[in-house]
């Protein structure tokens, strides 16, 4: 078979440590052959011209977007099929080219429906793998006060559909929702639900983490033991104290999702944990909730990654936003969705960074009317999202 070599002229390149100005980026039958800061000798190569910044591709350690996919309004469910290949089309888009979707086994009307959905749009996704534009994972969220959907959450983990396991507690009193009617008003509102069914919920919550204590922490450490068994990564959601953070670590958690507190944020990076926060927070300067704010975690040199969590797009436009408010140097920034949480899910190896050896997803950035945006995605080496403006681009064969 003939080797393919494509090489990307004109941009910066942005490494895992510095930009290199009007760079060569060599990709070679799906691999990054160099990285070099001259034009490289000519022979055959297709060499694509482009403009603004070379980057690695996008890794989302936390989307739970896809749910909006499936249920555009609360009452309109779409095919699971059509909203999982219509999705992959966006995220491409967006420049993510590994994508770990949160998906919930958590109850939120009062039955087990969310535990089938889980699993189908688990086994889903490791269905529907070769025929996605980008690459997508599975992380199961596991609400500690649901024993119910401990079975889904094994089965997924036994059937190899998970790389990432999360431990929520959602229960009113602590961490995201404070209060009762917090809770009631935000899943009445997120989800369209009856607010008496909700508040039902809510008490048998708070019952259930109240007096069968000792139960819930057996089903959640037998899930954890199972993770660990299959190689699966574990993690904490919302801790707000740092005995949430230090309960997240017996377990065997690495990664810090969400921390509500700096006093959390600080005990899970003691901890060893990496800590990760929404873009959307960053980029809107502050946390819907009230919450810790990303950009004072990154401030203090606490934040070890960025995640798209509701919103997709925050992602690129965080890190840009980083740049122009000039709290961080490009290469710094990008590390955020890049590179760290490659390391974060142990692909490190094969992606996460512009260097020779690794896999060639690759992004190219420029600007429209002072907003950033992709105009050329490359996974592995296969062109998979080309914007209009960009399609008619000079293309050469030298």
């Amino acid at each position: 078979m003939a080797t393919r070599r494509i090489i990307l002229r004109g941009a910066d390149i942005i490494t895992p440590d510095r930009v290199i100005t009007d760079g060569s980026l060599v990709l070679e039958d799906g691999r990054i052959a160099a990285v070099l800061q001259a034009t490289p000798p000519l022979g055959g190569e297709e060499v694509l011209w482009v403009t603004g910044l070379i980057a690695p591709g996008l890794i989302d350690l936390h989307s739970d977007a896809l749910e909006k996919e499936i249920r555009p309004r609360p009452s309109a469910a779409m095919p699971l099929g059509l909203a999982l290949m219509e999705f992959d089309r966006k995220l491409a888009g967006h420049g993510i080219c590994t994508v770990v979707h949160a998906v919930s086994f958590t109850e939120t009307d009062g039955n087990a429906r969310a535990h089938e959905e889980g699993e189908a749009i688990a086994v889903a996704i490791g269905q529907g793998a070769s025929a996605f534009l980008v690459r997508h994972l599975v992380q199961a969220r596991y609400e500690v006060t649901d024993m119910g959907a401990a079975p889904a959450v094994h089965g997924v983990i036994e059937a190899g559909l998970a790389c990432m396991v999360s431990f929520m507690d959602h229960a009113p009193g602590g961490r995201q929702f404070k209060t009762v009617p917090a809770f009631v008003a935000y899943y009445t509102r997120a989800l369209g639900l009856d607010g008496e069914i909700v508040g039902h919920l809510a008490k048998e919550k708070h019952r259930r983490r109240r007096e069968e204590a000792v139960h819930l922490e057996a089903v959640v450490a037998e899930i954890a033991e199972s993770a660990r068994r299959h190689g699966v990564l574990l993690a904490s959601h919302d801790d707000e104290a740092a005995s949430h953070v230090a309960w997240a670590r017996r377990l065997g958690a690495t990664i810090a999702e969400f921390p509500v507190s700096m006093e959390a944020v600080a005990a899970a990076r003691a901890a060893g944990l990496r800590v990760v926060m929404g873009a959307p927070n960053l980029l809107r300067g502050g946390s819907t909730s009230g919450n810790v704010s990303a950009l004072e975690v990154f401030r203090r040199g606490l934040l070890d990654g960025l995640c798209s969590d509701y919103y997709p797009a925050s992602l690129l436009h965080a890190v840009v936003d980083l740049v122009t408010r000039g709290h961080a140097r490009l290469a710094e920034a990008f590390r955020l969705v890049t590179l760290h949480p490659a390391q974060a899910l142990g692909m490190d190896a094969e992606s996460g960074s512009l260097e020779p050896g690794k896999r060639a997803d690759v992004v190219v950035i420029d600007r429209r009317k002072g907003v950033a945006v992709i105009t050329r995605v490359f996974r592995a080496g296969d062109e998979i999202y080309v914007a209009g403006y960009q399609a008619e681009a000079a293309c050469v064969a030298a």
